[in-house]
């Protein structure tokens, strides 16, 4: 099917919420993020979620091997789908620094490191601040001071250093808000979009 013939049958009026999050689901599972960016934007258009206050934590669910759990905040949410990637892979953040070193200029920032100060520039007002980072496994820190895309990017990431596939092994979805929300979901083709340049002749 093509991506025109995909878009008219998601597009169909008569189509349920749930039919387009399968249609949503299959496309990923058959590596087609194009595909399933079209059926996010139109079950955002079709059942728009509940909107949120500016400035305020963002309710989001995480899901790894088929445990849920519901947090209170995007960040909550990515710190613990970290630590299940490092306890199903205790080698992990490892293999995703190598990633990012063995990219080079083509990385757009690795946001783990063995030393919370390692993750900022030098003369950066974030560094010794742990209002922008979390301790995470095995002495590694996590920089927390990234939108939701960003949180999805890298997820992405380590789910392919630990050979996962999103929505299928995980999920991080954004529950709380209405704009973020769409940015999350169409974050899907930015993030592996990324994940490809960072992959890029290496």
């Amino acid at each position: 099917m093509n991506i025109e013939r995909f878009e008219q049958i998601a597009r169909d009026p008569r189509k349920t919420r749930e039919e387009l999050e399968n249609m949503k689901k299959n496309a990923l599972a058959n590596g087609k993020p194009e595909f399933a960016a079209i059926a996010n934007e139109v079950l955002l258009r079709r059942f728009p979620v509940r909107g949120r206050q500016r400035g305020g934590a963002t309710p989001t669910t995480g899901t790894f091997r088929g445990r849920s759990e519901e947090f209170d905040s995007g960040k909550d949410a990515y710190l613990w789908l970290v630590e299940q990637c490092c306890r199903y892979r205790p080698d992990t953040l490892d293999k995703y620094v190598a990633l990012h070193a063995k990219a080079g200029a083509r990385s757009k920032g690795c946001r783990f490191a063995t030393n919370g100060n390692d993750l900022f520039p030098e003369g950066s007002r974030r560094r010794g601040d742990p209002a922008f980072y979390s301790k995470v496994s095995n002495g590694w820190f996590a920089d927390t001071n990234l939108n939701h895309t960003d949180k999805f990017a890298t997820l992405m990431q380590l789910s392919y250093v630990c050979g996962l596939e999103y929505e299928v092994d995980w999920d991080f979805r954004v529950t709380g808000a209405t704009e973020q929300l769409l940015e999350h979901q169409q974050a899907i083709v930015g993030a592996r979009k990324a994940l490809d340049d960072l992959l890029a002749e290496s």
